[in-house]
């Protein structure tokens, strides 16, 4: 797995805040914007919400104190739309204070539809401050035929913070016999730690001039995932947890390494959704113990 070094240089926080828009213009066109945005505070030792702000299709659907994590918050995110449209953009902020634990997911896999006039986008940026905990595991993203599509994950991390984000792909509706039919899909996930840019991981796909069937990334899988795990002293014992943890079998590709800047990533490659999202909660579980003194995390839906 490449990895990024450090990278002295402070992200610029404009890119992914300022003023709420319900309209984005694109070479005279008009792209239309949805915005999700919550903060969280520590409140009597638990972890509460004390801002929130959404405009449709996205809202949130739940929010609970899961039985193993009395002081943490899990929410549940989803889209009472078809789907990510022609010409949406999505735009999500996420605040997390001091000390606080959140456990997010989402309730239905993110549909990227055709646009056969305006491209769409999503755009989540986290901001994790002292000692702040994130535990990110949304369902796949399925780009459909006829979709040029984007999305961008910013997470921005002060001291002592832990996060852990899983990232799955697929190649588009594969029982309908879709796969590989998208028009264009683009992914970066940045991480900072601070000043330094943890991990910059960028993904883009056009089948129609790129064959994936002849591409050494995917071999012959029709399924992605990434793992990113980020605390305070992770190194060989738990990359070696990690390592003892992945498919052992040949349906699921797999590897898992340590980032230049601290950090484990993990990289599968699989034919199932559900089998590479079971993985990565399984992979994470293997680690949380050890690191918030916990037991395994569950998403029931």
């Amino acid at each position: 797995m490449a990895t990024v070094p450090p990278i002295p240089i402070k992200p610029n926080s404009s890119r992914s805040e300022g003023t709420i828009e319900s309209d984005i213009h694109v070479e005279g066109a008009v792209m239309r914007r949805s915005e999700l945005q919550a903060t969280f505070a520590l409140q009597g030792g638990r972890t509460v919400m004390t801002d929130r702000y959404y405009s449709a299709p996205l809202r949130f659907s739940r929010s609970f104190r899961s039985p193993g994590d009395r002081d943490g918050l899990c929410i549940y995110t989803s889209d009472v739309s078809p789907g990510v449209l022609n010409g949406d953009h999505y735009h999500s902020n996420w605040h997390l204070g001091q000390d606080t634990h959140v456990m997010l997911s989402s309730t239905s896999a993110t549909r990227l539809h055709p646009t056969p006039s305006l491209p769409s986008s999503i755009h989540h940026h986290f901001r994790l401050e002292h000692g702040a905990v994130l535990e990110y595991f949304p369902e796949c993203v399925i780009p459909f035929k006829g979709s040029s599509s984007s999305l961008h994950a910013t997470f921005e991390l002060e001291g002592n913070c832990i996060l852990a984000y899983a990232d799955v792909w697929s190649a588009g509706r594969i029982h309908r016999g879709e796969a590989f039919q998208f028009n264009r899909y683009r992914s970066l996930t940045e991480i900072w730690q601070g000043q330094q840019l943890a991990v910059w991981d960028r993904f883009g796909l056009e089948p129609t001039f790129n064959n994936p069937r002849q591409s050494a990334a995917l071999l012959h899988y029709t399924h992605i995932a990434a793992l990113w795990i980020i605390a305070p002293n992770l190194g060989a014992t738990q990359l070696e947890l990690i390592r003892s943890a992945l498919p052992p079998d040949g349906r699921m590709l797999a590897g898992a390494s340590l980032l230049a800047a601290g950090g484990i990533g993990v990289r599968i490659l699989g034919t199932a959704a559900w089998e590479l999202q079971e993985q990565c909660l399984h992979i994470w579980n293997t680690i949380r113990p050890q690191l918030l003194g916990s037991g395994a995390l569950t998403f029931r839906k």
